[in-house]
């Protein structure tokens, strides 16, 4: 029997979880509260050890798949929902984030629209700060909000918020998946490797903030292994000097985005409380 495209899941929505039960059910509920219902979340549990395994043994919803890992690492865990997944865009959400109403409804818009995007990501606000403005929750016009990402935009940051993502499956898979063999950085080293493919790779992100994150001190970044991110993130970076223009300027720009990175906290909120202020 041939199967309509009506009936084909649209959108698969990967979730990777370690120990992270607290924050799992506002993350889980948040996609189950979408606008948007053509799609399925698998949730990959990476071995967690604080209760989570029995708290999505209790879920009951036809939608949801849950797959039990042992201890493997979250590239494995990631490469595993990206293997089980049917639907025709890929979108991600972190066990400790979580979505706004609207999003998989918008951003499904935004590929079914713009054929030649391969992958959308959005800007995220912080729990408890910043909450979506009444008027972005059922956005007509979207195109004044987005922009499209180009490899220098990598160079002073990252500018993909990796829970925000939602791209086309052929993208992903062409490209060749999460490295398994790192620790961190999956995320970053993906558009990187995306942005050095033999195809040119279409990237908006749509500054509306569509995903919420919950800070806390289990996250990578605010972590003690602070100085091998940096030095990971840095090589990264000269990656992309091959398809920069303008090479010796840029190599000069990773090296300063490095220094600047390791100098101590205190210092660099002065440095952003100064540029908030407008300070030079």
């Amino acid at each position: 029997m041939k199967i309509n495209d009506e009936d084909k899941i649209q959108v698969s929505i990967i979730t990777t979880v370690f120990n992270a039960k607290d924050f799992l059910n506002q993350s889980i509920e948040s996609i189950r509260n979408q606008t948007f219902g053509n799609y399925e979340h698998l949730i990959i549990n990476d071995g967690s050890t604080d209760g989570t395994k029995e708290y999505l043994d209790m879920i009951d919803d036809s939608r949801i798949k849950v797959i039990h890992l042992e201890r493997s690492g979250r590239g494995v865990a990631l490469n595993r929902g990206l293997h089980e997944s049917k639907g025709k865009y890929i979108a991600i959400l972190d066990a400790d984030d979580y979505s706004s109403k609207s999003r998989l409804e918008l951003q499904t818009e935004i590929l079914n629209e713009n054929k030649d995007c391969d992958l959308i990501s959005t800007s995220f606000g912080i729990h408890g700060v910043d909450e979506l403005p009444e008027e972005a929750k059922h956005l007509n016009n979207y195109k004044q909000h987005t922009k499209r990402l180009e490899a220098k935009d990598f160079i002073f940051s990252n500018p993909i918020c990796h829970s925000s993502v939602m791209m086309r499956r052929e993208l992903i898979f062409e490209t060749g998946l999460y490295d398994e063999q790192r620790k961190e950085l999956f995320d970053f080293e993906l558009w990187i490797r995306m942005l050095n493919g033999r195809k040119k790779v279409n990237i908006l992100k749509l500054n509306l903030p569509l995903i919420f994150r919950n800070l806390h001190e289990n996250q990578y970044f605010e972590s003690r292994k602070r100085f091998n991110y940096l030095i990971q993130t840095y090589f990264l970076r000269r990656k992309l000097l091959s398809i920069l223009s303008h090479r010796l300027a840029n190599e000069l720009i990773i090296v300063c985005v490095l220094l600047y990175g390791l100098l101590p906290r205190f210092i660099r909120k002065r440095f952003m409380n100064k540029s908030k202020l407008g300070g030079t």
